[in-house]
């Protein structure tokens, strides 16, 4: 017997979670993994030799974004230079689907304000060629990709498809709204949605500055979509709750607030039946916060809720870099050279007088007027300065609070600003910082470690296809194993059997895709051969090859000597094949 591909002597980590790695070879035909053993004499079309290198299930990355890039692109970076073989999309209540023509261009700005996916980028690449959400699906079914990829239903445009400007105004829904929003739920599940999203996190708006249709949405109108996705026995709910409120010296009233919100997040899980996930992190206005969160997970899981939360494996937040976001973008003096090659730029910006110059200056009101989205950012990170972190190369994502330009500014007798500006500026303009929300908040990762050990917390928010101009968290899985199973050294480190789990297996469970996400006989060939010694993260670049030249944030990796989709090799030893055997996932194709 000939079969398809031989994967020869790596060390099997099966994504179980509980059985130790072993030594063993992989058969695969015909898109399955058919045999498993010490060796296998089988002939082979081809053959992979993993001697000293890891074999993996693929990784399964639940919470992107890409509902717009599925339409213009099919190589899906940068989720595909990082092992992933299965992505998720319609995340946190915001997508495209189901549309009017007339509510396309509040759809838009609701995608560039939440998840900073550039206006003029998502006119040109979006056709438009649905109108509901079966529509959307039958338009990704007809494109092959280098991964398989699924979508959730996402509450925002269902509300404003129903409710037209009363749902962008955020009214409240009538009982009649709130049966044609539940019919339209199981219109979807029925087509093969993986689930319903929504959000109702403050902090999300469109570039116009308004708030998510469905932020204020009452629990009723929740509770009954839920109900909806639930009764076809498929779907999974993924919902941003309010974050922490108040700080340590009002915990009171911060507790009473979260306790409401995971009494929502209950309903939800009780009114479906089916798993709801939810986003934990660490706030620095109350760092604690995300303990009493997981307490009451932990009771409603006894009391036999299924409710999971997610979290990064990482700080959450912002990169700054010569070639992307940075507070001086707008300033006069610096707009007069930002034309240049980036290293020229960095020189002209060393210039004495050009250097006292941008950092005195104001910003151009005229140039930010252009860059909506763009001056936000500014406005974000220029009040959090101080505590940005300088990131020294290789990238550590776990710097010590010497790192902080409020130390180093102290210690060199200068200001913050001018600590960032001569990073930014030195050498090439190579240089980046890194201002963390969330996740950060003892200026350590050990409140992540704490989450991620956890057995109901789920590895999420890789955010691929977003916040592309700050930051690349689709390089989540390469960190993962990496720093979290390799390099940290700061506190413990977690066993690479629990870590592949949290990126295989774990998540294929959470969302019901039970042919994949284990390395056993019979199972899907999604597969990853790692050469973990060598495995590792990029410098993070700027690129311009989104629709109408859009830039974005790539970061790319080394260490993979084969990625297979559905038993197709499509990377080899990091580059890609030109393989493109994924498709859509729809929920009844894999579900029992």
């Amino acid at each position: 017997m000939t079969v398809d591909v031989l994967i020869k002597g790596g060390t099997i980590i099966d994504g179980s979670g509980t059985n130790p790695g072993y030594t063993g070879d992989v058969a695969v035909s015909e898109g399955r993994i058919i045999e498993i053993g010490g060796r296998i004499s089988s002939a082979a079309t081809h053959v992979i030799d993993a001697d000293g290198a890891l074999v993996v299930p693929g990784f399964i990355d639940f919470h992107t974004h890409y509902d717009g890039q599925f339409i213009w692109d099919d190589q899906l970076d940068p989720s595909f230079s990082h092992g992933v073989t299965t992505v998720v999309a319609g995340n946190c209540g915001v997508g495209f689907a189901p549309a009017d023509e007339k509510h396309r261009g509040r759809l838009i700005e609701l995608m560039e304000g939440v998840e900073d996916i550039p206006g003029i980028v998502l006119d040109e690449g979006l056709d438009w060629s649905w109108r509901s959400f079966p529509e959307y699906l039958d338009r990704i079914d007809g494109k092959a990709f280098t991964m398989d990829v699924g979508v959730q239903l996402a509450h925002a445009p269902l509300r404003v498809f129903v409710m037209g400007e009363r749902g962008l105004h955020h009214e409240n829904a009538t009982a009649e709204d709130i049966s044609e929003m539940a019919s339209l739920v199981e219109q979807a599940m029925l087509a093969g949605a993986l689930g319903v999203s929504a959000g109702r996190v403050l902090e999300h708006k469109s570039v116009a500055g308004a708030h998510v249709p469905g932020t204020f949405a009452e629990q009723e109108e929740l509770v009954a979509i839920a109900a909806a996705m639930g009764r076809h026995g498929t779907g999974t709910f993924q919902i941003i709750p309010l974050g922490a409120v108040g700080s340590a010296q009002d915990r009171g009233a911060s507790v009473r607030s979260r306790r409401e919100e995971h009494r929502r997040i209950e309903d939800l899980a009780r009114a479906s039946g089916r798993p709801v996930t939810y986003l934990l992190q660490q706030f620095p206005s109350d760092p604690t916060d995300w303990k009493a969160m997981l307490s009451y997970t932990a009771e409603s899981t006894a009391a036999g809720l299924r409710i999971r939360p997610q979290t990064s494996a990482r700080g959450i937040g912002m990169l700054s870099m010569l070639d992307g976001h940075h507070i001086f973008r707008f300033r006069p003096s610096y707009l007069e050279i930002a034309h240049l090659p980036r290293a020229q730029r960095a020189a002209a910006m060393r210039e004495t007088d050009r250097r006292a110059a941008i950092l005195a200056e104001e910003d151009s009101a005229a140039a930010m007027a252009k860059d909506p989205t763009g001056s936000e950012l500014v406005r974000t990170t220029r009040g959090r300065v101080g505590s940005t972190f300088r990131l020294d190369m290789p990238l550590d994502y776990e710097p010590g609070p010497d790192k902080r330009l409020d130390a180093i500014a102290r210690a060199q007798g200068v200001t913050p600003q001018e600590v960032l500006y001569d990073h930014l500026s030195a050498a090439q303009g190579e240089g980046i910082t890194a201002s963390f929300f969330l996740n950060y908040g003892d200026n350590s990762l050990d409140a992540v470690y704490e989450m991620m050990r956890n057995p109901l917390v789920a590895n999420g928010l890789g955010d691929g296809g977003a916040h592309m101009r700050m930051m690349c968290d689709a390089s989540m899985p390469t960190f993962t194993l990496s720093f979290w199973g390799r390099d940290r050294s700061r506190g413990p480190r977690i066993p690479l059997e629990s870590l592949v789990h949290k990126l295989t297996r774990d998540g294929a469970r959470l969302y019901g895709l039970t042919d994949r996400g284990l390395v056993a006989e019979g199972m899907r060939a999604d597969l990853n051969v790692i050469d973990f010694q060598s495995l590792g993260l990029e410098t993070p670049v700027m690129t311009h090859d989104l629709p109408s030249g859009g830039g974005r944030i790539l970061q790319g990796a080394r260490g993979y000597l084969a990625t297979l989709v559905d038993g197709v090799v499509t990377r080899r030893h990091d580059a890609a094949t030109g393989a493109k055997p994924g498709r859509l996932i729809r929920a009844t194709a894999v579900r029992g």
